[in-house]
């Protein structure tokens, strides 16, 4: 009789959050964020109170320098230079053979990372809102979020429909952040996470941040507010089944076997800010 456990989808081959519903797909994406967009309005004023008011937080942005790329790797660091905060940048040269986060170690080993309450690792072909750390990190520090990313937009390619923004939410607390194209690190969550695992391709590197941070009663979380569009799919520049077959080889010996289901689900949803008072939906 075979047996029933050996037959379940690892998280790699579960289609959990796989499929993207009517409104999510290509042709009406841009369509789809127009309304989102417009909903959204609702929450700039309460946005606003937060973020002038906030602290100023010190800010360090990171990012793989890819041979010919650095013109756009230019136009994102200018993006997250426009705010109130103070942005210092780690722009890591690409050391041939090495991954991502292996290239990523190599540069945050030359900062004094204690200087900085976050973190944020980012790829270069993103396009960020405007003022993208002035909402997005009071959203965070007031979700108590050490490991975050902000949403995808509709016409955004992403892995998982999970990462994409939900409707009349402004941030939520979650079971999962990716590790890409944008996530940020609380520098609570530094001090046991850096240096970063150094895979070759990094698929699975987020479910052992996540996992540590559940360990240390961490939360970490997604800002549906500040919702980015990643400009191309993951998985264009090197073998699939290759990340994969290293993914798998990193949970085992890390003893992890992830559960799609239990990942993706929010476990409490931001609705409304009113003056020092969340208005919150606890997820059971």
């Amino acid at each position: 009789m075979p047996n029933r456990l050996s037959q379940k989808k690892d998280f790699f081959d579960s289609e959990f959050c796989q499929h993207k519903n009517f409104w999510q797909k290509r042709k009406v994406s841009v369509l789809s964020d127009m309304m989102f967009d417009l909903h959204n309005r609702k929450f700039a004023r309460q946005v606003s109170h937060v973020a002038t008011r906030h602290p100023i937080r010190k800010i360090l942005v990171t990012s793989v320098q890819v041979p010919k790329r650095d013109r756009k790797l230019r136009t994102v660091f200018n993006r997250f230079q426009k705010t109130r905060h103070s942005v210092d940048f780690a722009p890591a040269r690409m050391m041939q053979g090495k991954g991502k986060f292996s290239n990523i170690n190599k540069a945050l080993s030359q900062v004094n990372l204690s200087d900085y309450d976050w973190v944020i690792v980012t790829d270069d072909d993103v396009d960020l809102p405007p003022r993208f750390l002035d909402m997005f990190i009071p959203l965070c520090e007031i979700m108590k979020l050490k490991i975050s990313q902000p949403a995808h937009r509709y016409h955004s390619y992403t892995s998982f429909t999970f990462n994409y923004r939900k409707w009349n939410s402004i941030a939520r607390v979650t079971r999962y952040v990716e590790d890409g194209p944008v996530t940020a690190f609380h520098r609570d969550a530094m001090s046991y996470l850096f240096p970063f695992p150094e895979l070759r391709w990094a698929w699975a590197t987020d479910i052992l941040f996540c996992h540590e941070a559940h360990r240390h009663n961490h939360n970490v979380g997604i800002v549906d507010y500040t919702a980015i569009e990643h400009l191309k799919p993951a998985g264009n520049d090197y073998s699939v089944q290759e990340a994969m077959t290293e993914a798998r080889a990193f949970l085992a010996r890390r003893s992890l076997q992830p559960d799609r289901q239990e990942l993706f689900r929010s476990t409490e949803i931001l609705r409304r800010i009113d003056h020092n008072f969340l208005n919150c939906d606890i997820m059971v």
